[in-house]
């Protein structure tokens, strides 16, 4: 044994290898940032400390609600990293054909009249029940100024949708979403098909080229289009409907959390949205602790083909 360790010579660590540090340090800011993007940001002085209580004994199992069958056809395969947040991105759509909306000042105190579409289309709430304050000690360190304004972002995350397609592929930052297989149309998933959509290909630095979109729509003709994301949003804006005095203390008056820009393709239409988390100095759901910001989706552009 002593004779073959000679010849093997003696026994080093393996190199450290910086480009797999860089991506795995790439993958938790992804991660992080979709965490941000869905639960919201952190409300002053951090989460309020609940009174501990005996556990609940074991209720029966309920049967969990199947998913759709035509999930992993409708929806783009995702990488590994964001896998765990893709699940929080449910579809989109609207009635095609509608125009597009003149461009208007997003953050002004009322809301805005000429934007199409909100979810949930509920008014902010400015009064009532403030959001629970933390540990004062907590809140010290972190340093809680008046959010700076308006408000503005430097990275975002992306997701695009299909409906009533044959095929359709959407190409941005150098990754193709989508596929080959036809997918359902949008009215199939009921009236809350806007809900909740998120971004789901997170911390992409403000602007890649331009998104590219091939596809088909439901009458077999084939279509092609770049949507210009860097000059939709050239101002880097968050387009949401906060108040400037309804918008909370952030630490260091900064606002950390990337909005999702989000693209629909819809038969012959593509439409572009944004989702911005703007968190509050009230509940915006009354008796619900956790509601401590707004995350309204905004129509920004449409183009019909």
């Amino acid at each position: 044994m002593d004779d073959d360790r000679k010849l093997r010579g003696a026994r080093v660590l393996k190199v450290q290898d910086p480009f797999h540090d860089a991506q795995l340090l790439r993958d938790v800011a992804i991660i992080n940032t979709q965490t941000i993007e869905a639960l919201g940001a952190l409300p002053p002085g951090g989460l309020p400390i609940l009174r501990k209580r005996r556990p609940l004994p074991l209720l029966p199992e309920t049967p969990m609600p199947t998913g759709r069958d035509d999930e992993e056809s409708a929806m783009p395969k995702m990488p590994m990293q964001v896998a765990a947040v893709a699940s929080l991105a449910l579809a989109a759509c609207a009635t095609p054909g509608a125009a597009t909306p003149k461009a208007t000042q997003m953050q002004e105190n009322a809301p805005v009249s000429s934007v199409r579409y909100t979810y949930p289309e509920t008014p902010v709430v400015t009064t009532g029940e403030l959001v629970p304050e933390g540990d004062p000690a907590i809140a010290a360190k972190m340093n809680y100024k008046p959010v700076e304004w308006p408000l503005r972002f430097e990275k975002h995350s992306f997701g695009p949708r299909c409906y009533n397609t044959l095929e359709c592929h959407v190409i941005y930052d150098n990754f193709d979403f989508g596929g080959d297989k036809p997918t359902r149309s949008s009215a199939s998933y009921g009236p809350d098909y806007l809900k909740d959509w998120n971004g789901s290909y997170g911390a992409v630095p403000n602007f890649p080229s331009a998104a590219k979109v091939v596809w088909r729509s439901k009458d077999g003709s084939s279509h092609k289009a770049e949507i210009d994301i860097g000059e939709i949003f050239k101002d880097q804006l968050m387009r949401h409907f906060v108040p400037r005095e309804e918008a909370a203390d952030l630490p260091d008056g900064k606002n950390e959390s990337p909005p999702s820009i989000l693209l629909e393709v819809n038969d012959r239409v593509i439409r572009v949205y944004m989702v911005a988390s703007v968190p509050t100095k009230h509940l915006q759901k009354p008796g619900n602790r956790y509601s401590t910001s707004r995350r309204d989706l905004v129509l920004v552009k449409t183009y019909t083909y």
